[in-house]
């Protein structure tokens, strides 16, 4: 049962992979934005600066946004296509909210008395 499982997760996996097999996907925190560029600190720590262009699209939480949505600090996934540095899709989502402290966990799963 595990094999049939494991099966259907790679499958899966590869349509992915296969969906965007012509782009490369940079990700990382956006540092600086323009109309003409975006320059990104990737999860590498390496910087990398694309081209913006009329093709470029921008999603928020998986919904169509605009350039003007996207702010300094906000992490991206960005679609490239190979061999070039242009931003084809910036994808991100909505600020990841902060962690509940220890204490609150520790008491959760407790029964009062």
């Amino acid at each position: 049962m595990k094999i049939i499982a494991l099966f259907f997760a790679l499958l899966s996996t590869g349509a992915v992979v296969m969906a965007h097999g012509d782009n490369d996907h940079v990700r990382g925190t956006v540092t600086q934005i323009s109309a003409q560029e975006i320059t990104i600190q990737t999860t590498g720590k390496a910087t990398k600066t694309l081209t913006l262009n009329d093709r470029t699209t921008v999603e928020k939480n998986r919904q169509k946004a605009t350039l003007a949505d996207l702010k300094v600090g906000d992490r991206v996934v960005i679609d490239v296509p190979k061999n070039t540095n242009e931003a084809r899709v910036i994808q991100f989502g909505a600020a990841a909210k902060p962690a509940a402290s220890a204490g609150a966990h520790a008491h959760a799963g407790q029964e009062k008395k």
